[in-house]
């Protein structure tokens, strides 16, 4: 796969970003009631400044990697995950964010759209960052919920009279059940002192990696086949809907498809521990309807209109036997990603030893310590 389409990526970003968009989503099969496994919530608020570059171009590669991990946990739990990135005043912006999701597609299309640029006076805006976070977001109110926040930044947070005191929402962070880790970059004193305090006051932990955010690519003899099955499954999918529903969809489809090697291997395999690998059309908000996931027999009964254009000409027996023979493909399909996750997954946990002085070895450090309050396992 191509590391990068730009032009499918750009416009899956112009999607609605927040989880609670309104458009339909089918559910991608799982190991259980959704409502009987338990929740983790995570969000992740990031310096996006010049400094940060290798930190956001790492934590782009990282995120599936992360994803997948958290869903290793036994019994598997359910993910959402938020966004924001932060800057300070005079910057482009002070902050960017996305709520939480569970669509994990859109939280990875999301992370392409930052880049880091600005700063250069040191403190950030990190008050409003984190509680904007804590304000904002679509947090669970249930107790049972393991709710997290990740400050993950290089500079101590700029102190402003505008009702964001980092030490404030802090507070209110742990009053509602959200616990605040904070990650520094790089060794300057004063945000080891800032992100300490802000730990200490959210029941959270204070870690700190190199600048770079300590991150490695590891490649798997597994990475190019689970990346070329991911690709077969993206085939099986058939949109159905709107002339611009489908071409949301599509653009879903070219972004996952675009995605490297290591990156669609991590996809594959969260999807996996899911439940079962899916095409972005199960997962991404886009108004489309993969007929594949659904009923073969309710493609009969569609308009042509709302039909991709090679199925047009089919009579409805017809659809119907061109989706089951989709449907078997794709089943087929999951089933080999299924034991190739499997041998990769083997292969990782003895060639590729997790860091934990890392912006991943961090935070999984802190959700497997902390996920055993919610029965989670690792």
């Amino acid at each position: 796969m191509k590391l990068a389409a730009t032009a499918a990526l750009a416009a899956v970003l112009l999607l609605p970003a927040l989880a609670h968009a309104a458009s339909p989503e089918l559910v991608v099969p799982s190991d259980g009631a959704k409502k009987d496994r338990p929740r983790i919530e995570v969000t992740f608020v990031l310096d996006t400044t010049g400094s940060m570059s290798g930190l956001i171009e790492g934590a782009k590669q990282k995120i599936w990697s992360i994803a997948s991990k958290i869903a290793q946990g036994k019994p598997s739990p359910d993910l959402r995950v938020g966004l924001v990135g932060y800057r300070d005043r005079g910057d482009d912006y002070v902050t960017k964010k996305f709520d939480l999701t569970d669509n994990l597609d859109r939280v990875f299309e999301n992370l392409q759209g930052f880049s880091a640029q600005g700063g250069g006076d040191t403190p950030e805006h990190v008050g409003q960052a984190l509680g904007e976070a804590v304000k904002d977001f679509s947090w669970s109110s249930d107790k049972k919920v393991l709710k997290m926040i990740f400050v993950v930044g290089d500079a101590p947070p700029q102190v402003y009279q505008d009702g964001w005191d980092y030490r404030d929402w802090a507070k209110k962070a742990i009053a509602q059940g959200i616990m605040v880790n904070t990650i520094r970059c790089g060794g300057y004193a004063p945000t080891e002192t800032a992100f300490r305090e802000i730990a200490n006051l959210a029941d959270g932990q204070y870690v700190s990696i190199d600048a770079g955010g300590g991150m490695i690519a590891v490649t798997t003899p597994y990475d190019a086949e689970m990346a070329k099955l991911t690709g077969e499954l993206e085939g099986t999918a058939v949109y159905t809907g709107t002339a611009a529903a489908r071409g949301r969809a599509e653009a879903a489809k070219a972004a996952v498809e675009s995605m490297g090697d290591g990156a669609a291997a991590d996809r594959a395999a969260y999807m996996t521990a899911k439940g079962g690998a899916a095409p972005a059309a199960t997962t991404a908000s886009t108004g489309a309807r993969d007929i594949v996931a659904a009923e073969p027999e309710a493609v009969a009964a569609l308009d042509k209109d709302e039909l991709p254009d090679d199925m047009r000409k089919m009579d409805s027996k017809e659809r119907v036997a061109h989706v089951k023979a989709l449907q078997k493909k794709r089943e087929a399909v999951q089933k080999q990603i299924a034991e190739v996750a499997k041998k990769r997954d083997a292969w990782l946990k003895s060639h590729a030893a997790e860091k934990e002085d890392s912006f991943d070895g961090a935070v999984m450090k802190e959700v497997r310590t902390k996920a055993a309050r919610i029965g989670v396992m690792y």
